[in-house]
């Protein structure tokens, strides 16, 4: 339970933050209605800022809660798991050209290749426990694996298992804050399925590290 803590802390502070931060959003609600109101030329402007920033490694927690306020957790689930994988990709393919230096990085430092062959060996499982970790850092990791053995689909595949909980998490309490913001507060529904989410990533987490943990080539490799 410990090794969770942390998270759960986290979500509870967003939570509290977002209550609190009320009169600022109460002013970004119009703006945010005005990109909602475009139509398909908003979802464009916003696909395109959004990429941007993954691709800069900019901060990108921002734009998945304002998803939420535009689109809902549905519509933002739909919108942004189709962009991000897309954009994840090329910043994967995109550090695929410096394999080269990477290669000789790891004639010299052994333990730089022992955590190269653990991740291709690892594969989907890998890269899923990567992406559930509240630690590692979002937009880095697709250029970070793209130098690795891990394969495309694996990288493909447990981005999107792997990212989904945080990304509804964030979804979920972009849409509950502008409930707060207008009033409603949130339905009991919706903070239910706030909390769902958080013990689904946590399940995920401990099985996807239990596989792992049990899988001969890699034992040891998944110590936390």
């Amino acid at each position: 339970m410990k090794r969770h803590l942390p998270t759960v802390l986290m979500v509870l502070g967003l939570v509290a933050t977002l209550l609190m931060l009320r009169p600022l959003a109460t002013g970004a609600l119009p703006a945010l209605e005005t990109v909602r109101a475009s139509g398909p030329q908003g979802a464009v402007l916003f696909s395109l800022v959004y990429s941007v920033a993954t691709l800069l490694l900019l901060p990108t927690t921002p734009f998945t809660v304002v998803a939420g306020v535009l689109y809902g957790p549905w519509g933002g689930a739909a919108l942004l798991m189709l962009l991000s994988l897309g954009v994840d990709l090329v910043a994967f393919y995109l550090a695929r050209l410096g394999r080269g230096p990477f290669a000789r990085l790891k004639e010299r430092f052994p333990g730089l290749a022992r955590l190269d062959e653990a991740l291709g060996k690892g594969g989907f499982l890998a890269v899923c426990l990567l992406r559930l970790s509240p630690l590692a850092p979002y937009g880095a990791l697709n250029y970070a694996l793209g130098l690795t053995r891990v394969s495309p689909a694996a990288f493909l595949a447990g981005t999107a298992v792997g990212s989904l909980p945080a990304t509804m998490l964030f979804l979920l309490l972009g849409h509950g804050a502008a409930g707060v913001v207008a009033g409603g507060g949130g339905s009991l529904g919706l903070w239910a399925t706030v909390v769902l989410t958080v013990l689904s990533a946590v399940g995920l987490a401990a099985w996807a590290r239990k596989r792992l943990a049990s899988a001969p080539a890699l034992e040891g490799t998944v110590r936390a």
